[in-house]
């Protein structure tokens, strides 16, 4: 049996958008075509709750885009009083400097929890990104 984490209360709300367009009809697209265009997530964040502690896992790619969007989910996730933050980076398949560098302002963000923040890694693009976050920091001489 594989446990997963219960989804964002963004994905029910794109679950009741996609019902509510099902019959719509579709438009040409920008090349002219009646098929639908591909359909990408914005933002491959995630937030679950485990115990007293908030949990935000990256899926997909960590770019600048997705690192604000990994941003406005912590600085929510802090807001509402956990013991600690978790930042899942299991699931990352790529990143960018500019997406790593989210990490470290999460970091900060944490860092007024009891607990403070945690960061979920294995081996790959996660630890990478979290590396290269930190690295970055060492270089500019912001490392405390």
């Amino acid at each position: 049996m594989v446990l997963r984490p219960a989804p964002s209360r963004s994905v029910g709300i794109l679950v009741e958008m996609s019902a509510a367009t099902a019959g719509s009809p579709t438009r040409p697209t920008a090349a002219g075509s009646d098929a639908p265009d591909s359909v990408t997530e914005p933002h491959a964040i995630h937030v679950t709750s485990a115990g007293t502690a908030v949990v935000i896992a990256v899926g997909g790619g960590l770019d600048q885009s997705t690192g604000e969007a990994l941003i406005d989910a912590a600085t929510a996730a802090v807001a509402t009083g956990p013991s600690h933050l978790d930042i899942d980076l299991q699931g990352l398949e790529s990143f960018t400097d500019e997406g790593a560098r989210a990490l470290v302002t999460c970091r900060t963000l944490g860092s007024e929890l009891p607990g403070g923040l945690h960061y979920r890694t294995s081996r790959g693009p996660g630890r990478e990104a979290l590396l290269s976050a930190y690295r970055d920091l060492e270089t500019d001489g912001l490392a405390d």
